[in-house]
């Protein structure tokens, strides 16, 4: 596998200063209209945001800050970085090739289906899943990561389910490194295919290896299919202490128990949060789990089911989610806008009022850590947390004129508009692009994976493959 580095040491001096500065680096972003998405600090039509190594030190309207490495931010809109808690990284050297979902039907037992009936299931699982090697894995994962930094989500949980061996997940968790996101490797197995079996028990070996330390950027947790035997899993989470993500199907386990006995513990997140009962719904809230709804792939692949104001109604805002790369391009303002869109048409239907667009910004942000189980850490622009902060660019044309900026955010700006991001404390993205980021070696790198993969199954090469 290619191990050059990503990131080379040709940067910008400002984005040099803050990203090894050091624990008692300064660095004041100024004159920027500040959405903080905590109450407490509100927010500030000219604001500036004090960080201190990796972490907020003060939200005000003016902050002195002598010596300080400033962002001057006047013409600029500041946010906490959007939280992801439910994408499948390893997909992305197969980004878009499934722009639409044919539905499974008896094509899922039989080898050699028609290509035209494939649906998502089956390529992901039963055809490209398999021929997949760690090196794929390591370009997949690193193009998804790089992209959703690009668009200003700095956290990210990756839910990898085609750990085929322990080389996958090495590959996996390398690319989240590389990338510099705040991440977390949700480990699961594959639903098909050869594999070498060695889920869950290389779970313990992944800790010791990668995540020995609380302290440190990206964690570990565990991953299911909601509808999997989860005994052993649920006895390992026990043992190693970890959160929980499930997918699809969480709604035919025995909710009650789970939680009466303590196997649930309100450490898990679940994605989709479909399908279930009113009673399972309640179930879930009171035991203080999270959920995110994924508002592209329902739309597309679910008959248009959102469920989103039904957890509302419960007291639960669910967080958002991109989930699948190789449908859409990962892209935080395009959920968004798809959520609102489907609360807004929803709202037009029942006559209940639908979420507000800070209401979903909320769920981008704050409740998408939550979600990632860091909502004490990142998720808002408050003070003690750490710095986690994207600066939008007010200077495009769709954002001018300045006028409201919650409405810029959600229902105008693009990741064409994110001027600056940073990551605990380090600019990882200034003036538009990538802070050192190679490129071409990164494009190299999953070409390559995508030319191998699709070899691999008999899949057309063609570039441009017109949607029927």
């Amino acid at each position: 596998m290619d191990t050059a580095p990503v990131r080379s040491r040709g940067v910008d001096p400002t984005a040099t200063l803050a990203r090894e500065g050091g624990h008692d680096s300064r660095l004041l972003i100024k004159g920027g209209s500040v959405v903080s998405m905590d109450d407490s600090v509100g927010d500030l039509g000219r604001g500036d945001v004090l960080i201190v190594g990796d972490t907020i030190a003060a939200v005000a309207e003016r902050i002195d800050a002598p010596g300080a490495v400033v962002i001057d931010a006047r013409d600029h809109i500041v946010i906490p970085g959007f939280c992801d808690p439910h994408i499948h990284c390893w997909e992305g050297a197969l980004g878009r090739l499934l722009p639409t979902n044919i539905p499974q039907t008896s094509i899922d037992a039989v080898e050699g289906a028609p290509r035209e009936s494939r649906s998502y299931m089956y390529a992901a699982h039963r055809l490209l899943g398999p021929a997949c090697r760690p090196e794929d894995v390591y370009a997949g994962t690193l193009v998804t990561l790089l992209t959703a930094l690009e668009g200003g989500i700095t956290t990210v949980v990756d839910n990898m389910h085609n750990a085929r061996s322990p080389e996958h997940s090495d590959a996996a968790i390398a690319a989240m490194a590389d990338a510099g996101v705040r991440g977390t490797h949700a480990v699961g197995r594959p639903r098909h295919g050869a594999w070498a079996h060695t889920f869950p028990q290389d779970v313990k070996r992944l800790r010791e290896r990668h995540f020995s330390s609380d302290d440190q950027l990206c964690d570990l947790r565990l991953y299911a299919a909601g509808n999997d035997d989860l005994d052993d899993l649920l006895r390992l989470r026990k043992d190693l202490d970890l959160w929980f993500s499930f997918d699809s199907g969480i709604e035919h386990q025995p909710l009650d128990r789970l939680y009466s006995t303590g196997w649930f513990d309100g450490r898990e997140a679940i994605n989709h949060a479909n399908h279930l009962t009113l009673e399972q719904r309640q179930t879930i809230v009171d035991g203080g789990s999270q959920v995110n709804v994924c508002p592209r792939i329902e739309t597309q692949f679910r008959y248009g089911v959102v469920p989103y104001s039904e957890w509302v109604e419960l007291g639960l805002r669910p967080g958002i989610s991109n989930d699948n790369p190789m449908t859409y391009g990962i892209d935080m303002f395009s959920e968004m806008r798809a959520l609102y869109l489907v609360q807004r048409l929803d709202e037009h239907r029942s006559g209940v009022p639908s979420a507000s667009l800070r209401d979903i910004l909320r769920s981008a942000t704050q409740k998408g850590a939550d979600n990632c189980g860091r909502g004490e850490t990142v998720g808002s622009l408050t003070p003690g947390k750490q710095a986690d902060v994207v600066l939008l660019d007010t200077q495009k044309l769709q954002l001018t004129p300045r006028n409201n900026v919650i409405c810029s955010i959600v229902q105008a700006a693009d990741i064409g508009c994110v001027d600056t991001v940073l990551v605990a404390g380090r600019v990882v993205k200034s003036g538009g692009r990538l802070v050192g980021v190679d490129h071409g070696r990164v494009r190299r790198l999953v070409e390559e994976s995508q030319q191998y993969l699709l070899g691999a199954v008999g899949w057309p090469h063609e570039l441009v493959d017109f949607d029927d």
